[in-house]
């Protein structure tokens, strides 16, 4: 598949087989993330989390829930079945808000991968807010002091094919 096939065939995907993606798979994702563009080259402003232990995933997908109905007044359960989860951190930017950016590119790099891989994926925030408020849960992941999870991305196979969509952004040409 090629890079615009793969950005086009991409899909949000909320509902997973219990499947593990490979090790093989997983090494390629990380290594893309890796590999995407970064303000000022500072690499060492991020921090990769791969979760795959299922206790820990249901700690995460809990503490998830409880944020979402905090925040939105709904009770919904947030796993999505995923095998493998991804949390990227950052540490603030010199520029605010640069680090958004950063973890962006790192995860579209991730999700662009894994879509070529025949993984399916999603990318979201709501474990990532969740994580950042629980300090048992950054200590048992391991995310260093002085990073904060920004933006996490689910990973497996789908339960169903998602069709591709088209989305429209208005554009202004000058």
């Amino acid at each position: 598949m090629n890079t615009l096939e793969a950005i086009a065939k991409r899909v949000s995907v909320r509902k997973y087989k219990s499947e593990q993606i490979s090790e093989e798979a997983l090494e390629k994702i990380i290594k893309a993330g890796c590999a995407a563009p970064m303000a000022m080259a500072r690499y060492d402003s991020l921090h990769i989390t791969v979760v795959q232990n299922e206790d820990v995933m249901k700690q995460i997908m809990d503490a998830t829930a409880v944020f979402v109905t905090k925040a939105f007044g709904e009770g919904k359960s947030m796993d999505f079945g995923e095998k493998t989860l991804i949390i990227v951190s950052s540490t603030p930017a010199i520029v605010a808000g640069m680090e958004y950016a950063n973890v962006g590119c790192v995860l579209e790099n991730m999700l662009l991968a894994a879509t070529d891989l025949g993984i399916a994926n999603i990318i979201w925030g709501a474990c990532a807010i969740a994580v950042d408020q629980n300090e048992e849960l950054k200590k048992m992941l391991g995310i260093p002091e002085g990073f904060k999870p920004l933006l996490c991305a689910s990973f497996g196979y789908a339960e169903k094919e998602e069709p591709a969509k088209t989305h429209n952004i208005a554009v202004t040409r000058v």
